[in-house]
């Protein structure tokens, strides 16, 4: 059941009808303005402020009374900003911005920028302002993918904002420029007209114990730990940085008790040398903190799967309802983009409903109707014990629901996607108009038929869309098959999709995926047999012979993007890792007398040996290594391009430096921690698909191993990392602002992800908020829910 405080916010929501309430005490950025400041250096000087500080872009800026920057502009124009596309995909109505120069100064003294900000927006849900670093130094910045050097701050509307923001691993040894910017997005229902900036005190600034940014070492004052807790079966370790000998206690919060005591114990490990507290052998239920040396944690809890997490449930619903699509949102939007259609063979949609994708309010069909699953397969594991969130939980999914089947038009094609960074004003026929992509694609219809299948199946008997989804996933997986045997793999992939990276392997056990779950629905012995040839080439992409390291280990278990088993399947952005093993799972499910199952199982057993070899890799943290690669992928010109978006020539030659920072397995293969990518980086989808992959070969093989490692990977997402930040905003501690640019910030959003800097294999998660590795993706939500709902199903089965 949800914490006392949190009850008592899901009351006021009105069941989640309205956002939950955010309490930023808990925040970085609370604790960041505690800090002691050492130095501090003028940027906005009062006096000569007028000389210093220019414009650029639209509306305009001037230094006022006081010594202080106004920005002011429009809130849209009547056109789109040069360059843009002509139909306004994935565009602004342009950039607004005050900037000054400076002349190679070094900042590299300083590890901080403070201001003071004051948004007059009249109705804008969230104003911001995006504060921008150019270096002309020994690394340039902003980098060649416009990533780096940008942080966004969500700030309150109409009161002064202390903003602070920490860069002590951003390269500044010779700084060109300092600005602050916004882009105008458009109007929302109850947004003004214009909108107008004023700041003050800019100061760099140098302060007593900076966030780290970059690597594996911890702050020496931070115990890094589980801010969910653990499982009273599970391996419970807290880490602290280097090698140190210092005794430990597990107190209760309430009495102070000491329930478990030892030594730390140093432990050498591919990433460094840390202090491991291990107190696994605790297995009371309670909530608790631990001491170390002088050194104690914040609370946390052992208890069971549902102890523990429901409350990152109600969070994760939170988020997704917050992201609804054309459904007016309290304090966050009116019925929104009523004006985005797609066409097909002389009919028209509006293609609003569902949720946004992320950040930015664009559209994608297979993330909605994978999180609509997400909610059902969650609502499931807790009808039995929390009826208001199962309820609620199936309300969601149902919005979901009727995106997927609204988006149909009835003859294979669908509308799939539009990139959309605006309010647009919902009148059909002006020139904030945008158009949705249609598809008639053999991998949409096969993933959407899978899903359609099993939330019919998932649905009580009576709801009216039970009946119809069965019916529309029989329709979609013909239409799938239709095309698939005409035209094979050809149709893959297509930009601009979240499907684009899909391989052939991939794409068939998606397929038998939803074959398997197709005969479930109807009993027709033609989907069995479809799941099972689908799945006969899964397997030939299975490395079975293993590859041996120069250290004598045998490595087999993962897959490859088809069998010619040349490049190994990699997840560098989007991530559905996980559907090899649903296949698995389903056809094991549906036939578990068939011929071939001693084949399957034995391809699970090789997976889950694989997922336990990679975690050697980043211990003692949880976060699982992203697999191996070979030292020619890149020269597989097909492959490269589907896997990286948006990169040069560059990007071949960056991926040997990316190996070379890599673990050397031998002479062809190395082992990467995060993955290979480029512009597009944040590896939380490839956590938690990892970790759903590991919980069904954990469910499948009943390994508590991998279930551990399983939940393990949220450990990594709830503090058990480097920066001892939780990743989901409102839980547990030292959660930062996230890219939510039109939204704002909303309890339970989870940003795409710990990134690299440039080609290290190091976490890098800097303070500077920006797309992509800070955006919010309401995807993870689904794949959050999903896997926490494996847990609960393996506590039960247990």
């Amino acid at each position: 059941m949800a914490s006392n405080q949190l009850e008592k916010e899901i009351a006021l929501s009105n069941i989640i009808h309205k956002p939950l309430k955010i309490d930023e005490r808990a925040s970085l950025e609370a604790d960041s303005l505690k800090k002691k400041v050492l130095d501090r250096v003028v940027i906005l000087d009062p006096e000569h402020g007028a000389d210093q500080w220019k414009h650029r872009g639209d509306g305009e800026s001037r230094l006022v009374e006081g010594g202080m920057l106004e920005l002011t502009s429009p809130n849209l124009m009547d056109h789109w900003p040069e360059g843009s596309p002509s139909d306004g995909d994935y565009s602004t109505y342009g950039p607004v911005a005050t900037y000054r120069s400076f002349d190679h100064e070094n900042w590299e003294s300083y590890n901080r920028i403070s201001f003071e900000i004051y948004p007059d927006c009249s109705g804008m849900a969230n104003p911001h302002i995006k504060v921008a670093i150019r270096n002309d130094g020994k690394i340039k910045i902003p980098d060649m993918y416009y990533r780096e050097g940008f942080n966004v701050i969500n700030l309150k509307n109409k009161k002064w904002n202390q903003c602070s923001m920490e860069i002590p691993d951003l390269p500044r040894d010779e700084i060109t420029e300092l600005s602050f910017k916004y882009d105008m997005y458009g109007k929302d229902r109850a947004t003004g007209d214009t909108v107008k900036y004023s700041i003050k005190n800019v100061y760099l600034e140098k302060v007593e114990y900076p966030n780290i940014s970059k690597g594996w070492q911890p702050r020496h004052k931070d115990v890094i730990f589980s801010h969910n807790g653990y499982h009273p079966d599970h391996a419970k370790t807290v880490l602290i940085a280097g090698k140190r000998e210092a005794s430990f206690s597990v107190m209760l919060l309430e009495t102070g008790e000491e329930k478990f005591s030892g030594q730390v114990q140093g432990a050498e490990t591919t990433i460094g040398s840390f202090s491991v507290a291990d107190f696994t052998p605790l297995a009371e239920e309670g909530t608790y903190v631990i001491r170390i040396g002088d050194l104690i944690s914040k609370p946390f809890r052992i208890g069971s799967s549902v102890d523990r997490w429901e409350d990152s449930i109600w969070k994760s619903l939170n988020f997704i309802y917050c992201e609804r699509c054309g459904c007016p949102i309290h304090g966050i939007h009116g019925s929104c983009h009523e004006d985005i259609t797609a066409t097909h063979n002389g009919g028209m949609i509006i293609f609003n409903g569902g949720w946004h994708d992320a950040g930015d309010v664009s559209q994608q069909l297979v993330q909605t109707a994978e999180v609509a699953l997400s909610l059902y397969e969650m609502a499931e594991q807790v009808k039995d014990h929390n009826l208001p969130l199962y309820l609620r939980l199936v309300e969601e999914g149902e919005w979901g629901v009727d995106f997927l089947l609204k988006t149909r038009f009835g003859d294979g094609y669908r509308a799939t996607s539009a990139g959309i960074r605006i309010w647009s004003d919902g009148i059909i026929g002006n020139m904030d108009d945008m158009y949705a992509r249609v598809h008639n694609n053999p991998y949409e219809n096969f993933i959407c038929a899978g899903i359609e299948a099993k939330i019919s199946m998932l649905m009580e008997e009576g709801n009216i869309l039970k009946d119809k989804l069965a019916q529309v996933a029989v329709q979609d997986f013909r239409y799938a098959v239709e095309e698939f045997e005409k035209d094979g793999f050809s149709r893959l992939p297509i930009f601009w999709e979240h499907t684009y990276m899909t391989s052939e392997s991939l794409f068939l056990a998606t397929a038998s995926w939803a074959a398997s779950l197709l005969f479930r629905l109807t009993g027709e012995e033609e989907y069995a047999r479809k799941a099972e040839r689908y799945l006969d080439d899964v397997m030939a992409s299975q490395e079975t012979k293993g590859i041996r390291t120069d250290a004598g280990e045998v490595v087999s278990g993962f897959f490859y993007r088809n069998p010619e088993q040349k490049v190994a399947m990699h997840f560098n952005h989007q991530a559905r890792e996980h559907l090899y093993l649903m296949a698995f799972s389903e056809i094991i499910g549906s036939q578990p007398d068939h011929p071939k199952l001693a084949n399957w199982m034995g391809a699970v057993e090789r997976y889950g040996s694989y997922i336990k070899f990679l975690t050697a890799y980043t211990a003692p943290y949880p976060m699982l290594a992203s697999g191996i690669y070979h030292i020619d992928e890149h020269k597989d010109q097909a492959s490269f391009d589907v896997q990286h978006l948006l990169v040069g020539d560059q990007a071949k030659e960056q991926y040997g430096e990316q190996l070379q920072q890599a673990v050397r397995l031998n002479d062809e293969y190395y082992l990467k921690r995060f993955p290979v990518w480029f512009s597009f980086k944040g590896n939380n989808a490839i956590v938690l698909s990892t970790g759903k992959a590991a919980a069904l070969a954990g469910i499948l093989l009943n390994d508590q191993k991998l279930i551990q490692i399983a939940e393990e990977q949220l450990h990594w997402i709830v503090g058990k990392n480097p920066f001892n930040q939780s990743l989901m905003y409102g839980e547990g501690y030292n959660f930062a602002q996230q890219y939510t640019v039109l939204s704002g910030e909303m309890v339970g959003e989870i940003p795409v992800g710990i990134q690299t800097f440039e080609n290290e294999d190091v976490p890098y998660w800097p303070q500077m908020n920006s797309a992509t590795y800070k955006e919010v993706w309401v995807g993870l939500a689904g794949k959050w829910m999903t896997l926490v709902a494996d847990l609960y199903a393996y506590d039960k089965q247990k």
